[in-house]
This record gives C-alpha cells, sequence and structure tokens, in this order.
C-alpha cells in the first residue's frame, strides 16, 4: 500500500464508482481552500497506482490554536478491511500535527467512529443537539422558495464559547464564495445562513449559522425561504430561547462530535457542552 497526494478528480471517480455519485470537482477543490489552510487530500494506493481510499483532512481556526478537521472520506468496496482508513488518517494526523494543529475533530459516521475511537485514540466530545421545526404543509419536491442570495460578510462573529473562528474570511469562502447554495437573512443586529438539503429522509430547511441579536424572526423568515417538510438546526447554549421563538424543539438526536490532542502540549480539550459552539456550518455535508 502506498501513500501520498490525491487529486480531487480522483476522490470523485473514487466516489462514483464507490457510490454511484460524488459532489462535483469544483466543490471538492472549493473545500480544500478555506484560508486558514493548509489542507491534505490524501489517498492508499494499489501497486499500480489505483487509488484504494481517499480521505481529507482541513485546517481551521479555534479560539485556542490551529485544529485540523476530517472530512470527506471513501474506500473502496474492494479494500475494506484491509486498513486503508487507518493508514490514510495516520498520514493526516502527521501532516496536521506538522503543520501546527493542537487538536484534531470530526463529526464521524458509525464506521469510521469505531475505528477512530478505538483504534487512533480519538475520544467523544459533547455532543450537538439537533433541534427541529415541524412545517405545516404537504410533503412537496423542496427546495428554496426564493433565489438563494448569500452577500459578502463585511464584519466577523466573534463567540465566546470554543469553536471554528467566524471572521468575515471564513463566512465568505464558508457561504458567499461555496459552489453550493445558501440563503442569508438580515436584520437590523443579526443575520442567519439557511439551505436545502434531504435529511433523514426529509425535505429539510438546515439552518448552518447564525449570529447577533433579535434572532427569532430571522430564523422565521430564512426557514420561510425554503419548502420542506421540517427545519433543523445544532441549538448552542445560551441560544435556546430564539429558537422556541421560531417554533424550534429539542429531540432525542444528537450529532457523533470526536476528537483528541496532536500535541503533548496540547491544552485540554474542553469536555462540557457550553463551552462549544458547534453549527451545521461546521460539517461536510451541508
Amino acid at each position: 500500500m502506498n501513500l501520498g497526494p490525491a487529486r480531487p478528480d480522483e476522490f470523485v471517480a473514487l466516489m462514483e464508482e464507490t457510490y454511484g455519485r460524488s459532489m462535483p470537482v469544483a466543490e471538492i477543490e472549493w473545500w480544500f481552500a478555506n484560508p486558514a489552510a493548509p489542507q491534505f487530500l490524501n489517498a492508499a494506493r494499489d501497486d499500480d497506482g489505483k487509488a484504494l481510499g481517499i480521505l481529507g483532512m482541513s485546517l481551521f481556526r479555534l479560539r485556542s490554536g490551529i485544529a485540523s478537521y476530517a472530512l470527506h472520506a471513501v474506500t473502496s468496496p474492494a479494500a475494506r478491511g484491509r486498513g486503508v482508513f487507518s493508514a490514510i488518517n495516520r498520514l493526516n494526523e502527521e501532516q496536521a500535527r506538522a503543520a501546527g494543529a493542537i487538536w484534531t475533530f470530526g463529526f464521524p459516521n458509525p464506521k469510521s467512529h469505531r475505528v477512530l475511537t478505538q483504534d487512533h485514540g480519538w475520544e467523544d466530545l459533547p455532543a450537538p443537539r439537533v433541534w427541529v421545526r415541524p412545517r405545516r404543509r404537504p410533503k412537496r419536491s423542496g427546495g428554496f422558495l426564493v433565489e438563494p442570495v448569500c452577500p459578502s460578510f463585511e464584519r466577523d462573529a466573534p463567540f465566546a464559547s470554543e469553536g471554528m473562528v467566524r471572521d468575515a474570511a471564513f463566512l465568505n469562502w464558508r457561504y458567499a464564495e461555496s459552489p453550493r447554495a445558501y440563503h442569508r437573512v438580515d436584520g437590523d443586529r443579526g443575520w442567519v445562513v439557511v439551505t436545502h438539503a434531504i435529511w433523514q429522509g426529509f425535505s429539510s430547511a438546515i439552518v448552518m449559522d447564525a449570529a447577533g441579536e433579535g434572532l427569532t424572526p430571522l430564523l422565521r423568515e430564512a426557514v420561510g425561504a425554503v419548502d420542506s417538510d421540517i427545519a433543523i438546526a445544532l441549538v448552542n447554549p445560551g441560544e435556546e430561547r430564539a429558537y422556541l421563538g421560531a417554533g424550534f424543539l429539542p429531540t432525542p438526536r444528537t450529532m457523533k462530535y470526536i476528537g483528541k490532542p496532536l500535541r503533548e502540549d496540547a491544552p485540554p480539550i474542553p469536555r462540557e457542552r457550553r463551552a462549544w459552539r458547534v453549527t451545521f456550518g461546521d460539517v461536510d455535508f451541508f
């Protein structure tokens, strides 16, 4: 097994071979062009150079320092059970550590959660809870009811909790410059970014991020711009009243969030939910 860099077009080809579908090459290129570079997209190959699996890792700025996040993984069905994912993850961790990352994090599926926690020393962190707002309309095809527009961000969105630094450069890359469709609703003191996706089989309005004050009417307007069965959000400590006012309710469902220190001198990773701010904008699947 040979390890080394992968190209975005190789990732797309392996995704299509494995799942029959993939995002466009331009979207992969955008994911690995965030302002807190560098990023890594590595592959494990057989002796003929064919990619057996590909896993990405990208660096982001957190309040406590640089951290890496695992993104976009695919393993060929013929290569499963051969340690492909583990081998690439070890390489990605080494490169992230060398690039200055103090921690590494991810939002795993059940299979990668088992591998990372059992074999690589990652640990479960406070799990963000999914909140849902049911919609009072029959199910339709779903999508935006307006032309989605997300203008450039002129100001940072500071938060006291640990999490990704949402300065204007990050927000513009993540939403305004994305090849995906996002819609922003602005108020005098705050904003909300929303998109549409299929989640758990439901046509869903996804609240990607929100900042500022007076969010309740902005949340209502934002999810109202999407034709969907439900609206979902990750609600952080201190935000509950705004989301309750907009019709959201907490559910039993949480998202797996795992991580580990990459350096011996790294500060301890916060273990309390109120210490973190996590949004759907932090994940790579919306």
